[in-house]
């Protein structure tokens, strides 16, 4: 199904390595994001004396398709989340949320931080809550395909 704007954006997504993204939608512009680890817990933000990451604030920009977590808005440490259809270095080519860091390159005190978040996989959204409410990628099988 096509999604448009902030829609894009919108649900439960798994990376490769369990992080999980839980993304909804309050505004046409505006999101609350949770960053969950491979044990379902919100990630630590040591750099913020330990935050969770939930509830984080993310803007959407509908004109340059610009989806923004603020990791931590103080520093200006940005999760950005672009959103592919068929992402090309999936293997079985899905919808994916591709992730990279953005941060001052000056402040060379928030390098070490950037490991805080796992590594950074791209997501792909999960299936409708599986009876198993496991948290694995979907992946779907020879005979769903064709």
């Amino acid at each position: 199904m096509l999604h448009y704007g902030i829609a894009q954006f919108v649900g439960s997504w798994v990376s490769a390595s369990g992080y999980c993204l839980r993304i909804k939608k309050v505004r046409k512009d505006l999101a609350p994001v949770d960053f969950l680890d491979p044990s379902g817990a919100p990630v630590q933000r040591p750099y913020m004396g330990g935050a969770p990451s939930t509830n984080m604030i993310a803007h959407y920009d509908d004109y340059y398709e610009n989806f923004e977590v603020e990791l931590w808005e103080e520093r200006r440490l940005i999760l950005y989340l672009s959103h592919e259809y068929d992402y090309e270095l999936d293997p079985e080519q899905r919808e994916a949320l591709v992730p990279a860091l953005s941060w001052n390159e000056r402040d060379r005190s928030l390098d070490k931080w950037r490991s805080s978040f796992g590594p950074l996989d791209h997501f792909v959204r999960e299936k409708e809550q599986a009876a198993s409410n496991s948290r694995t990628p979907t992946t779907t099988t020879p005979e769903e395909k064709g």
